[in-house]
């Protein structure tokens, strides 16, 4: 049920390569793994979690692709930046190391708060891009149980869910990002990984760069995007919450990205957060599709 997903997600969050090798690249705001030759593809994963979260999807695209896979600073045990703001050096720095590193028709594929870097990224960069995809995010995430949310960065909400975090112990902190992985994920044997990455991510880094997105509302914003962009929307059937049905979750979706002309929205049959776990036939039909067609 995608309403109590994303109540518990507020609540307990509380690219024709130009010949690298297989290598780590490191800035100040993410690490970068790159494998493969070919078109670059930029992989940007979720908030917590590590790049790793990519690892069959990149085996998937092996030979066909250049991967770049990052992990943003102060996630799943990379050192955290000194200070804010987290979300947006996190998309100016894509945007640079894309630059600077010459990447041209570059598709981003960018889930959860990632998903959020791609489309923001996509917005403001006109050149060197070919397409996004969208893997379970919103434009403005806050805005789903919120009909009027406050927009702008509320210290206040990012102190307090920072203050919940240092309450925990190692051994809290792990308890309970195993619940918050269990309301992201149907496949129980991701749970531990998704716990773990979150146990191992900076307290400070998790609650601002949280915070960060949810006062950031894209969704005029994305009307200035011109690259095709495929989101994927996340949707399981929940027998506690029978009225959020699977159009119901389409029409969220497509009401947030209705200033995108460039975007389409396609629904998952039976997958929480994380589709490239949950879904993965669909998740990779999905992605072949479209960063396969001219």
């Amino acid at each position: 049920m995608k309403q109590a997903f994303y109540r518990s997600i507020i609540i307990m969050a509380i690219i024709l390569g130009i010949g690298f090798t297989a290598k780590a690249q490191a800035t100040k705001a993410f690490e970068v793994k790159v494998t493969g030759k070919g078109q670059p593809v930029l992989f940007i994963p979720g908030a917590t979690c590590s790049g790793a979260e990519w690892d069959e999807t990149v085996a998937h695209l092996k030979g066909k692709y250049q991967c770049h896979v990052l992990t943003l600073a102060g996630y799943a045990g990379t050192k955290p930046m000194a200070e804010g703001p987290y979300l947006e050096t996190y998309k100016n720095e894509i945007k640079r190391y894309i630059a600077d590193n010459r990447l041209e028709h570059v598709i981003i594929v960018g889930h959860s708060i990632g998903g959020f870097l791609g489309i923001w990224i996509a917005s403001e960069m006109k050149d060197h891009l070919a397409k996004v995809v969208v893997v379970d995010a919103l434009p403005f995430l806050a805005a789903v149980q919120n009909p009027n949310p406050k927009t702008g960065f509320d210290e206040a909400t990012a102190k307090a869910m920072l203050d919940r975090y240092n309450m925990m112990d190692s051994a809290q902190m792990i308890k309970s990002q195993t619940v918050v992985a269990g309301y992201m994920c149907l496949d129980s044997t991701r749970w531990s990984s998704i716990a773990k990455w979150g146990q191992q991510s900076d307290k400070k880094t998790m609650a601002y760069s949280m915070t960060e997105m949810l006062g950031n509302d894209l969704r005029g914003t994305i009307a200035k995007i011109s690259v095709p962009v495929l989101v994927m929307d996340a949707w399981a059937p929940n027998a506690q919450y029978p009225q959020f049905t699977k159009e119901y979750a389409r029409q969220a979706y497509t009401d947030q990205y209705k200033e995108c002309k460039t975007c389409t929205v396609h629904i998952t049959d039976r997958s929480k957060h994380f589709i490239m776990y949950d879904e993965p036939a669909w998740f990779y039909k999905e992605l072949d599709t479209f960063i396969g067609a001219n």
